[in-house]
């Protein structure tokens, strides 16, 4: 397999042939998984991120190393790659996607375009000054204008999932206004995740509300972290219409799906575990199933309707091989537990320390 990533990148470069040292790669990540890149022995970004650029791209040999972290086994890419010195493409990007095959990386070419950015990009003049807000202005119950910044209301109770008030549309036009006053995007981005964190709405006016943001990865955050703060929720399914790419949807469906389902774990109000021979049944169908993430969605599936215990949790979570999918099974198997008080008792199912705290973490909220 390693063989095959480097004589698929050998080519891929081969064939673009890169020139001089004004050419810049671009890599994302296909699962959103942040990552590291080490190019020519230099650590490119020190935090780790699912979108990464390289300038000054050099002709000749150079090196590339990418390390996914956090999970049970470090993910890892390494291989040497030539850049051609002649060729008509010059002072160009080139796009490729990482791509997660099992506990393998692979890169794969994307597109060629024109240099999207400088390096070290220009300042930007000042922005003009808008129409200020009067101080003291109530904007019905979404936010006041203070220094002439909105400031607003916490009107969501994080504990019983309600608000002391309603948005109304009004103030749902206000929302918008704010957001497209806002001298940048990362600024109305910020207003818009306060808005969705802080209040409640109806699904309509969420969907107005995402439609603010421009890209589709933020529509699909902030339409998750709004689920719990919809007032209609038998109509979320409307919410699927605001994400242009299927894979959003996709993403966005199989999270409605999961919540639907924990609904359902929660409602069964576990007191008794399953028979012998319910558990068996369910156990050898997960132990039959090769590989970890269609183990994981096979877990979910048949953990909907039935009750376990630790033990047998722990009996099941021993099919599994690394932490992260480990971990998500565990979440899903919390709502179905019978002897509640031995949940902490299924950290140590867990190899990694860092995975352990965040378990306990999950469990103590």
């Amino acid at each position: 397999m390693l063989l095959k990533i480097k004589v698929l990148i050998y080519f891929l470069f081969i064939g673009f042939a890169v020139l001089a040292q004004n050419n810049s790669l671009v890599i994302f990540s296909a699962s959103g998984n942040p990552f590291y890149v080490t190019f020519n022995g230099e650590n490119i970004n020190s935090v780790a991120q699912s979108n990464v650029k390289i300038f000054d791209v050099s002709a000749g040999w150079n090196t590339i190393e990418i390390k996914i972290p956090s999970v049970i086994k470090e993910l890892r890419f390494k291989d040497s790659i030539l850049l051609r010195s002649k060729s008509k493409f010059v002072n160009k990007e080139f796009t490729y996607v990482l791509i997660e095959k099992g506990e393998k990386l692979e890169l794969q070419f994307k597109s060629v375009s024109e240099l999207s950015g400088p390096k070290t990009p220009p300042v930007p003049p000042e922005p003009k000054e808008a129409a200020p807000l009067v101080d003291n202005s109530i904007y019905g119950n979404l936010y006041q204008a203070v220094n002439n910044k909105p400031k607003f209301y916490d009107n969501y109770d994080k504990e019983t999932s309600t608000c002391k008030v309603v948005l109304t549309d009004k103030e749902i036009n206000y929302a918008i206004k704010l957001m497209a006053k806002a001298n940048d995007k990362e600024a109305a981005y910020r207003y818009l995740t306060q808005i969705i964190d802080l209040n409640c709405y109806n699904t309509m006016q969420l969907k107005e509300l995402l439609e603010t943001a421009p890209i589709d990865m933020d529509r699909l955050n902030s339409a998750k972290k709004a689920y719990t703060h919809v007032t209609d929720p038998q109509n979320i399914n409307m919410i699927l219409s605001v994400f242009k790419y299927p894979a959003m949807k996709e993403s966005y469906a199989a999270f409605l799906k999961e919540e639907e389902n924990t609904i359902k774990q929660k409602n069964l109000n576990c007191k008794e575990p399953a028979s012998e021979e319910k558990f068996n049944a369910v156990y050898t169908k997960i132990k039959n199933t090769p590989y970890e993430n269609e183990k994981l969605n096979i877990s979910k599936k048949l953990l909907v309707d039935v009750c376990l215990s630790s033990i047998q949790i722990k009996k099941i979570s021993e099919l599994y091989t690394h932490d992260r999918e480990k971990f998500e099974y565990m979440k899903c198997a919390l709502n179905i537990l019978t002897d509640k008080e031995n949940n902490k008792n299924l950290v140590d199912e867990f190899q990694f320390q860092g995975t352990k705290e965040e378990f306990l973490k999950y469990i103590s909220k």
